[in-house]
């Protein structure tokens, strides 16, 4: 591959990158640069601004050991980053971030697992950063139950299963003309099913009542749901994640209005909801 002028002859390695970014000041140096090309001298200001005085020697043998790597390339005597060099970058912002997060909730997140998540949701792991914690599975509970009473429009659920005093709720606001999206592990179909027929039941809903009902009262399954993950009208979310080995967890929970933290657990249901299965009743 070549990489602009006196550019490597082919990739390098991800240990060879990753060495090479382990390095002093490299990161830093990826982080100045971007597709507008910039002098050895500019790097070496912001280096310098940034309370590392480096000679320009120094500074042009960091870019040139990038350059070697193909994260940088060089004409005319300034330097950019390539496109592999732009994603190590952001790669790298990530990790930054991601750890940030985790380190604040390091004591927290020890007992449980995040391995449940998706992969392509742990790179906004960050988010956690905007969320208070919730120790105690009664307050947790009972803030969860306050703001689906005062949804207006929507209540994304996943969940390992759900209680009868939940439906009654859940049923309820969907009576009021809320929409609602539950996912429950499929070990717990039959009764949630059961649960729904006797709601129907008890409140006599039958007819164009009944349709309606059923388009906004939706359930899906899941073979196996490891974490809950619950969104109110778009705008407060709660998210908990099994403890190690698997087991369903209910007293470490992060919850917040942050948008952000909110788009984060949405679209985490939303791809639980993809990948399940309707369930009818």
């Amino acid at each position: 591959m070549k990489n602009g002028k006196g550019g490597p002859k082919a990739c390098a390695s991800l240990q060879e990158i990753l060495s090479e970014c382990s390095l002093d000041n490299r990161l830093y140096v990826l982080s100045i640069l971007d597709d507008a090309p910039v002098s050895v001298a500019d790097v070496r200001r912001a280096l310098i601004k940034a309370g590392a005085e480096k000679s320009f020697a120094t500074v042009k043998r960091y870019l040139d050991s990038l350059r070697r790597i193909g994260l940088v390339e060089e004409n005319g005597g300034r330097y950019r980053l390539t496109n592999l060099g732009f994603y190590i970058s952001t790669c790298f912002g990530e990790i930054r971030e991601n750890i940030g997060a985790i380190n604040a909730w390091l004591e927290a997140l020890d007992r449980v697992s995040i391995s449940c998540l998706p992969r392509r949701f742990i790179h906004d792991l960050k988010v956690l950063s905007s969320a208070k914690f919730v120790t105690d599975p009664f307050s947790f509970i009972t803030e969860l139950l306050m703001c689906i009473q005062k949804a207006e429009k929507t209540v994304d659920l996943l969940a390992d299963r759900a209680s009868y005093q939940f439906f009654e709720l859940v049923g309820g606001k969907v009576l009021e003309g809320v929409l609602y999206r539950g996912i429950c592990s499929s070990k717990y179909t039959q009764i949630r099913q059961q649960y729904a027929k006797e709601f129907i039941k008890k409140h006599g809903i039958n007819g164009a009542q009944l349709q309606s009902f059923r388009k906004r009262f939706l359930m899906r399954e899941y073979d196996r749901v490891m974490m809950h993950a619950v969104v109110v009208d778009d705008e407060i979310a709660g998210i908990n994640f099994p403890y190690r080995g698997g087991r369903a967890n209910l007293d470490s929970a992060f919850m917040s209005t942050n948008e952000e933290f909110v788009r984060w657990v949405k679209e985490i249901i939303d791809y639980y909801w993809d990948e399940s299965r309707p369930v009818k009743f």
